[in-house]
Parts: structure tokens; C-alpha cells; sequence
């Protein structure tokens, strides 16, 4: 099973959560961390976001990206889909 690396932003925004939603999140980070290869509706982004995969939680989006030769997972971006993308 992969490391589960969440960048510093998106701990903060993590916290600010309501707990439900909270819930959510990291039972949905659990199941990418169990099989990141094959996480149902996983999209592997382009352009700018070339390298990069998002997961969709709800409103929220996950923008990370799955580093196979270090087995880890590196969690970019958390946040609400109309904000997320202007990074």
C-alpha cells in the first residue's frame, strides 16, 4: 500500500471541515491509498494538470498525484470544484 503524503494546504482546509464531510474524505483518501491504480472515478488531467489525477467527493475535488517507483501519493489540492482548478 502506498504513503499517503497531504500537503501542508490541504491539512488546513481539512480541518476547517464539517465532520460528516470531513468522514468523507478520508474514507474516500483510504480507498485511493488501497489501490490508487483502479479508484472509481479517478481522471487523469491534463494541460497544466499533466501529471496529476483528481477524484471527485461531493462538491469537493482532490487533485493528486501517484508517484509508482516511490510508492507514494501526493495530495496537492483539496477543495470546492469552482475554486480548485484557479490554482
Amino acid at each position: 500500500m502506498p504513503e499517503l503524503v497531504l500537503h501542508r494546504r490541504v491539512q488546513r482546509y481539512a480541518r476547517r471541515l464539517p465532520a460528516d464531510l470531513k468522514d468523507k474524505v478520508k474514507e474516500s483518501l483510504a480507498r485511493l491509498a488501497e489501490d490508487p491504480d483502479h479508484y472509481p472515478g479517478a481522471i487523469t488531467m491534463a494541460g497544466q494538470w499533466q501529471g496529476y489525477c483528481r477524484i471527485r467527493i461531493g462538491n469537493l475535488r482532490v487533485i493528486y498525484s501517484y508517484k509508482v517507483e516511490e510508492g507514494v501519493i501526493y495530495v496537492d489540492y483539496l477543495g470546492p470544484r469552482g475554486e480548485i482548478y484557479k490554482k
